[in-house]
């Protein structure tokens, strides 16, 4: 097969909203022939199957002005804005599925914090906005035994911490524990 039947079966299986044969014939294509209008078909064939309704409109107005120079880097602006609402989209979807620090504290009145803690590390995020409620899970963390997540959060909040007593007090009770954590 020849670089045109590949791009023509590209563009066709595009239209059927069968994006990763698209995909492929597109890289075939590209296989024969490497341009950068091949490249961008690829791209969009991977935004499609994030960005349906984004990738189509896209590729109708590409293949609508492809003859234009300037409308490769005019796509490449297109994709690179559309994929970061994509995922500014994903980012905001993720926290409905996260948890505040204070309905972590009920959950832990109602099941205990073992099994609270175990809840949040498998299903969802623990926001935490306040430094002493931060202090706060690090000393329940410490009761309960969870000495390695504290050495986890000791290594990155650190500098946040430099000074403050209470922090101190915790790094210094995992020292007992191990001095070679720390």
């Amino acid at each position: 097969m020849n670089l045109k039947n590949y791009k023509k079966l590209g563009i066709e299986h595009f239209y059927k909203k069968d994006y990763k044969n698209a995909k492929t014939f597109f890289s075939l294509a590209y296989e024969k022939r490497k341009n950068k209008k091949l490249l961008h078909f690829i791209s969009l064939c991977d935004f499609a199957l994030k960005a349906e309704k984004e990738a189509i409109a896209i590729f109708e107005f590409y293949i609508n002005h492809y003859r234009y120079d300037k409308i490769y880097d005019d796509l490449e602006k297109i994709l690179s804005i559309s994929e970061a609402k994509e995922n500014m989209d994903k980012l905001k979807e993720d926290e409905h599925f996260a948890l505040s620090y204070k309905d972590f504290l009920q959950s832990e009145k109602e099941i205990g914090f073992k099994k609270s803690f175990e809840n949040i590390i498998f299903s969802s995020k623990l926001i935490i906005n306040d430094k002493n409620d931060f202090l706060d899970f690090l000393e329940k963390l410490l009761e309960n035994g969870y000495d390695e997540f504290i050495l986890n959060y000791i290594e990155y909040m650190t500098l946040h911490f430099v000074g403050n007593a209470r922090f101190e007090k915790i790094a210094k009770k995992l020292r007992f524990v191990d001095d070679t954590k720390i």
